[in-house]
């Protein structure tokens, strides 16, 4: 850290970049059967998955927990502000018990995706940081982590 001439500190501040994550999830019980966890049990889950990405970088996270549309199932969306994208892509395959990230064509938006025994993620860049807030705040405010 640097001083000012009136001995503030300044930090020396380190450029993130960002990525939207969509990450829908699964369990399985113990006859084997998949179901989706609740939306508690999602809140632990990624206070869980945002300790590990932090262990090897600097991570900050938005994220909010949407119930489908149809079904009584949940999903995650995540603002991810980091610097090492090697480690986001690899804790958040080990999430879901992934391993193979795939490049993903819909319309003309590009996106990354990694299906796991767990669940599966998209993960995108994002062009409008405003945007994408509203879109993952339609139905439930979101909460940050850092």
């Amino acid at each position: 850290m640097t001083t000012t001439h009136n001995t503030h500190l300044i930090s020396n501040r380190i450029e993130l970049k960002q990525k939207g994550v969509m990450i829908r999830k699964w369990d399985y019980n113990e006859n084997g059967v998949y179901y989706n966890p609740s939306m508690k049990n999602l809140n632990k889950q990624i206070k869980t998955l945002h300790s590990k990405l932090k262990k090897n970088d600097t991570i900050y996270t938005e994220y909010s927990i949407e119930k489908d549309r149809y079904e009584n199932k949940y999903h995650i969306h995540m603002i991810v502000n980091y610097t090492n994208e090697q480690n986001l892509n690899d804790t958040l395959s080990n999430y879901i018990g992934g391993n193979e990230w795939k490049q993903r064509e819909m319309g003309l938006d590009t996106f990354n995706e990694c299906n796991g025994k767990y669940g599966l993620i998209h993960t995108e860049d994002i062009i409008d940081i405003q945007q994408f807030r509203r879109y993952i705040n339609k139905t439930n405010i979101s909460n940050n982590l850092i």
